[in-house]
């Protein structure tokens, strides 16, 4: 029986302790998700899980390597929707969400734990970056993964000033309208995630017939 409320997955992509990843994905529970009593979200912290990146068709008798994993691919499979919380890094993403992604396909997994869930991107810079980890992931992540990418995403520049912003996404200046799309494309990932939530089970049958995306 499915639960009544959306299960969202916030999955801070850095690898360092403490990041603005981190502080933009507590910050998008409490702000966008706080008060929806529709659903539950929960934050999934790469940097806690260093093992990860040892991992990838590495056959190793290794317990907490084993741990790791199991319990990330827990928390991806019983999520309905994902918000992927990424840092520019040199214009690139960070190397555990690489491996994260590998791991969601069909022979890692035994099973696809994010196939035709709803995925939306925040990307994020300490400069005036943050768009390279939209195209990168567009672009490759939903191959094997089976993930369903929105149309819209949203790009935190200069993060620091962001965070330091008052909470005002019906003003108009740069740090409210960047809030506004922020809470629109997250507005959105409600939506798709409780309609595809109905449809999914047939869907990631299909996709189990031909996993690797040809």
């Amino acid at each position: 029986m499915m639960s009544e409320k959306l299960d969202v997955l916030i999955i801070s992509s850095s690898q360092r302790n403490n990041s603005n990843s981190l502080k933009v994905s507590n910050y998008i529970q409490k702000q966008i998700f706080g008060s929806s009593k529709d659903l539950v979200s929960s934050i999934l912290d790469l940097s806690d899980f260093p093992f990860l990146l040892d991992h990838y068709g590495i056959e190793r008798n290794d317990q907490k390597l084993a741990a790791n994993k199991k319990e990330v691919l827990d928390k991806l499979y019983t999520c309905d929707a994902v918000v992927f919380v990424v840092p520019e890094w040199g214009g690139m993403v960070p190397p555990a969400l690489v491996n994260l992604l590998l791991l969601t396909a069909n022979g890692s997994a035994n099973g696809l734990p994010l196939g035709h869930k709803p995925g939306f991107i925040v990307g994020i810079s300490a400069s005036g970056g943050g768009t390279y980890p939209v195209s990168l992931l567009k672009g490759y992540a939903a191959k094997n993964s089976h993930l369903t990418w929105l149309p819209q995403h949203a790009i935190l520049s200069n993060i620091t000033d962001f965070l330091d912003h008052p909470w005002s996404p019906e003003k108009d200046n740069r740090f409210s309208i960047v809030q506004s799309r922020l809470r629109t494309g997250l507005q959105s990932l409600i939506i798709y995630g409780n309609t595809l939530k109905k449809v999914r089970n047939e869907l990631v049958l299909l996709s189990k017939e031909h996993p690797f995306g040809q």
